[in-house]
């Protein structure tokens, strides 16, 4: 680790508004959806959700984190499965997937305790009620295993399709544990062409009882990731102290394995590395599932209540990936991505006592953690970040003594001292309690991770907030999430109409411009930037059918400027929203300068064609007249709506055209031109222009 031992990082001094600004949003609250062995899927415009034990009851949410129950999809349980489970209640352990243009869901029955089991499917074309192409038509049996006959157990599918366009489907519940076998991608049943079951994951140990259910699979940068769920499961209510079930994990290198758990001990013989366990009131965390977003890899699972009302309910947290690909599991959604609540961290104890999750009105979520107070005590801090580069960490604590607390925070194995002077009461956060600590973050996964520095004053800590320090750019997919998006193949954001992007916790204070201007690709409609909502305060408006090209295949937007008539300050949410698209705007860098170019070397020239060219249809006529406006490295002339530059030099890579503003109104790229060449700038409105190169 890189420590920073001789600095101390104080508080941050911050405006009135800046403060108030950041207010509004930091304190979050669980949102309690409930839910048993869920299964999500991202959709256009949000995500779909189901879950066990309710004929397939579907919920669909923009945001991941407002829920909308559209009713059961399954009327009644089908006939041919009961013949397989003739006892069994409901139907289990859904998992939603597109196979090419239809929305597929893998179900399964069961006889309770029993591997009297069956494994189907039901299809549609949407997922959205009331849409085209919704409606759901059952398939029937994909797969079965019997009580007496089969050493494994038909339940708890889960579907993957490789990079290599393979589908293949885990299941398993105790006995030999987790199954993998081949899916034919065209009618959802098992392939013919490799008909082995592959056993990928078992417990072996006397003492685990075989317990190991629920597998699910990814795959992230050419590598297979397992999730299974060990130990006992499904008591809740009064009975919520017998469950121990929790998250494991291994990885392969394909996808029938072997998978190993990061010690390096084989899954099949009694491996995995333990991700998610009970913690403070969250009991149970298991059941669950990755799915890809659009930025990023989520796991969506379930756990009990044990300090609400003792049942079942959701968490979707971020998966973080380390450097060398293993995973690691990040914060709860509770409505922002770039915050985390610190009782949700991975916790290393240094004493038994210390890490206290506890409760308080005044804390984020009604939780904070007490007695950060020995030497090898840590908080770890898995975050997905979108955009790289400058933040200020918001860092929300309680310090009840006298003296100054100190901690150790490090970012990605670079440390600072951080002092936390007295706050004047233990277990009380308010929004003047927090120091500022700058940090520069990598785009995709970041590792915070926080210490006591004991010296006899102690701190209490609630939540940490990642603020964007935006100086003149925000890269385009440096999104946080939104609706009717994508990454493109170039990891470009493409947005259409209807659709808008979050960039969370900007910084407005940093930027120093009010000019915005966009690079875009494939443009027309409207873009606007909006302040706290997809419908707040409009801040900036981009009218596409303006755009001016610029370089390597983009054009550029001047937009109207930023705020308005009002100064923005604080820290804001924006929402960048699209309107009046036919198709696709790929978005670059949202610029917050007016469009002028680099500062000149020694070896750059410019011309201004003030009065020496025409000024006048009439001076020009129909014909070129050359007013060489000439500089060494080139010459410029000028006729009805034309700019001409010949290049006298072959060393020459841009030529800049600027209006009287020193705004760029089109560049064009002329590297390896030859000298003699003519670059042409058409269709300029009337009026003077400067001419650059570099």
């Amino acid at each position: 680790m890189k420590r920073f031992t001789g600095s101390v990082v104080g508080m941050l001094v911050l405006n009135a508004a800046f403060s108030s600004a950041l207010a509004a949003d930091w304190y979050a609250k669980d949102n309690l959806q409930p839910g048993h062995d869920p299964s999500m899927i991202r959709l256009d415009d949000g995500y779909a959700l189901m879950s066990t034990n309710n004929h397939l009851q579907l919920w669909t949410s923009e945001d991941a984190y407002t829920w909308k129950d559209n009713g059961r999809t399954m009327q009644a349980v089908p006939s041919w499965l009961t013949q397989y489970a003739p006892g069994m209640e409901d139907v289990w352990a859904p998992d939603i997937y597109k196979f090419d243009d239809e929305y597929r869901v893998y179900y399964c029955g069961s006889e309770f305790g029993k591997r009297n089991s069956a494994i189907g499917y039901t299809a549609s074309k949407s997922m959205i009620p009331g849409t085209a192409g919704y409606g759901w038509t059952d398939k029937g049996h994909v797969f079965h295993t019997k009580e007496g006959t089969d050493k494994y157990n038909a339940i708890d599918s889960d579907i993957i399709k490789t990079s290599q366009g393979e589908y293949w489907m885990a299941f398993g519940s105790f006995g030999l544990g987790i199954q993998l076998i081949k899916i034919d991608g065209k009618t959802g049943y098992q392939a013919s062409d490799d008909m082995t079951v592959y056993n990928i994951a078992r417990r072996t140990s006397t003492a685990s009882g075989g317990a190991e259910e629920g597998p699910a699979l990814i795959e992230h940068n050419g590598q297979f990731f397992l999730f299974t769920a060990w130990d006992k499961c499904c008591q809740q209510g009064n009975n919520i102290e017998q469950t121990t079930y929790k998250t494991a994990y291994g990885r392969a290198d394909k996808v029938t394995g072997p998978y190993k758990d990061r010690a390096g001990y084989n899954m099949a013989t009694g491996g995995g590395t333990i991700l998610l366990e009970r913690y403070g009131r969250y009991v149970g965390p298991g059941g669950g599932e990755p799915f890809q977003d659009i930025n990023r890899v989520r796991f969506v699972h379930h756990y009990y209540d044990n300090a609400g009302d003792k049942y079942n309910h959701i968490h979707i947290r971020d998966v973080v990936f380390t450097d060398d690909n293993w995973a690691e599991m990040g914060q709860p959604f509770l409505g922002r991505y770039l915050s985390a609540e610190v009782e949700h961290g991975a916790l290393t104890r240094g004493v038994s006592g210390d890490l206290v999750i506890t409760s308080s009105k005044t804390a984020s979520n009604g939780e904070y953690l007490a007695y950060i107070n020995t030497e090898g005590t840590v908080i770890r801090l898995p975050m997905n970040i979108p955009q790289a580069g400058e933040y200020l960490l918001r860092y929300r604590y309680a310090n009840g003594g006298t003296g100054d607390a100190t901690h150790g925070v490090s970012v990605n194995g670079k440390e600072q001292i951080v002092k936390l002077p007295p706050t004047g009461s233990w277990g009380t956060f308010p929004e003047n309690s927090v120091v500022m600590i700058p940090a520069t973050l990598k785009r995709g996964g970041n590792f915070i991770e926080v210490r006591p520095v004991p010296n006899d004053f102690f701190s209490e800590l609630d939540r940490i907030d990642f603020l964007r320090v935006i100086r003149d750019t925000i890269p385009g997919n440096g999104f946080d999430n939104g609706i009717r998006i994508r990454l493109d193949e170039n990891d470009q954001l493409a947005i259409r109409d209807g659709g808008y992007a979050i960039f969370e916790n900007v910084v407005t204070d940093s930027i120093t411009s009010t000019a915005v201007r966009m690079q875009v690709k494939n443009g027309s409609g409207k873009l606007s930037l909006h302040a706290g909502a997809k419908d707040g305060k409009v801040i900036s408006e981009c009218d596409l059918s303006k755009t001016v090209k610029a370089e390597n295949g983009w054009s550029e937007v001047e937009c109207s400027s930023l705020g308005g008539e009002s100064k923005l300050s604080g820290g804001q949410d924006f929402y960048l929203t699209a309107s009046g698209q036919s198709g696709e705007v790929v978005i670059g860098n949202i610029i917050f300068k007016a469009a002028s170019v680099e500062a000149s070397s020694s070896s750059d020239e410019t011309v201004e064609s003030s009065d020496s060219g025409c000024e006048s249809d009439e001076d020009c006529g129909t014909g070129i007249r050359i007013s060489e406006i000439a500089g060494a490295r080139f010459s410029v002339s000028r006729m009805e709506g034309v700019y001409s530059v010949r290049l006298n030099d072959s060393n020459i890579n841009n030529v800049y055209l600027l209006n009287s503003m020193g705004q760029i109104v089109g560049v064009r790229n002329v590297r390896g031109s030859m000298v003699g060449a003519d670059v042409r700038f058409e269709n300029l409105p009337k009026g003077n222009f400067i001419v650059r190169v570099k």
